[in-house]
């Protein structure tokens, strides 16, 4: 961890070029995809964050730095004391999650949007 409200991770490669498509899609930076994500991480419990999946091990593995802000820079710290993960192993889960396996969304409920598991079993797109 950084000052300034920047985190470094650890994203492998494939998983970091999903995250940038997406942005991209999304005419958003990966930063803000990051704090998009982050900002909704109280969503999930503890235990929901054990539930996620670490996506597959690779060989390139970059540290990549994601400018979060200071708020959500506390957000990321209480997550990570409460689950016990690391800053990397938390991104790296919701990415794959959401990004790959589809196992958590982006859902609206009661007028607040939140992320939310939306699937316990998740089959994973091929990569071609």
């Amino acid at each position: 961890m950084s000052g300034y409200g920047l985190v470094s991770v650890r994203i492998p490669r494939s998983l970091l070029e999903a995250l940038k498509a997406s942005a991209q899609r999304q005419g958003i930076s990966i930063h803000e995809a990051a704090r998009r994500l982050t900002d909704k991480l109280p969503s999930l419990t503890r235990d929901d964050l054990r539930t996620l999946k670490e996506p597959p091990g690779e060989q390139d593995t970059p540290r990549v730095s994601l400018y979060i802000g200071w708020e959500l820079f506390d957000v990321l710290t209480d997550a990570t004391h409460e689950s016990n993960l690391t800053n990397s192993s938390i991104f790296r889960r919701l990415l794959y999650g959401f990004l790959v396996t589809k196992q958590i969304a982006f859902v609206q409920q009661d007028g607040r949007w939140k992320l939310k598991i939306v699937s316990t079993k998740h089959s994973e797109y091929s990569r071609s």
